[in-house]
């Protein structure tokens, strides 16, 4: 992990440093922008055993900066896996494959990012906190009846990526790459996934100064 996150600030100071270099950023520059991103969630190494991909979204805010180069990036994360237990819960008869585990998590990031055009790369990086829903098979030999029950965890995490995204009229279509860490195991695997999205920036900027204008009335 500590490696990982070296090499993501290495990059993230070079991204910085190329962007010191670029022109004004005039498609985001004193805008808001509202998220919605389609995709998946893949679980690494061990994990995979227990996660396999289902289809996600994620949905969030891009907020302009004074400063043009930086912005904040404020996103909810609702992965979805299908979950495979590996581990036996001694609070449960049988164990449970098949299942279907779902990740809520808060990002709080900060993001820096160069405008190429229409074009335009970002890469960001924050902490965050997570539900994590994990199912449990309960077996009722007197009914001949089995029933789904969610065990929920919170957990602390971190969140980095990088992604683009290209102006077309009122709106930016983005792709978006972001590796997530949770620190709290789960079936006693560490929990890193990498997520990929695709979707709309939708700009409400006037929105926004509508409402400030009325709550300053």
């Amino acid at each position: 992990m500590r490696n990982r996150l070296v090499l993501f600030l290495t990059l993230f100071s070079m991204t910085g440093n190329m962007m010191a270099q670029s022109g004004p950023d005039t498609l985001h520059h004193g805008k808001v922008f509202v998220i919605s991103g389609l995709g998946w969630g893949f679980a690494l190494g061990e994990t995979s055993e227990v996660l396999q991909a289902k289809f996600s979204n994620s949905l969030g805010l891009d907020i302009s900066l004074p400063n043009r180069h930086y912005f904040l990036y404020p996103t909810v994360d609702f992965l979805t896996f299908r979950y495979n237990q590996q581990e036996h819960d001694p609070d449960y008869a049988y164990d449970l494959e098949k299942g279907r585990s779902n990740f809520y998590i808060l990002n709080l990031a900060g993001g820096i990012r160069r405008q190429l055009g229409r074009l335009n790369t970002y890469a960001y990086a924050g902490p965050g906190a997570g539900v994590v829903v994990e199912p449990r098979a309960a077996v009722s030999t007197d009914q001949s009846r089995v029933t789904i029950e969610n065990i929920t965890h919170i957990t602390p995490t971190v969140r980095a990526g990088v992604g683009a995204d290209y102006k077309i009229g009122g709106f930016f279509l983005f792709i978006e790459a972001g590796w997530l860490h949770n620190f709290r195991n789960i079936q006693e695997r560490q929990v890193n996934i990498i997520s990929l999205y695709g979707g709309l920036k939708t700009d409400v900027t006037a929105l926004k100064n509508s409402m400030a204008r009325i709550i300053g009335m």
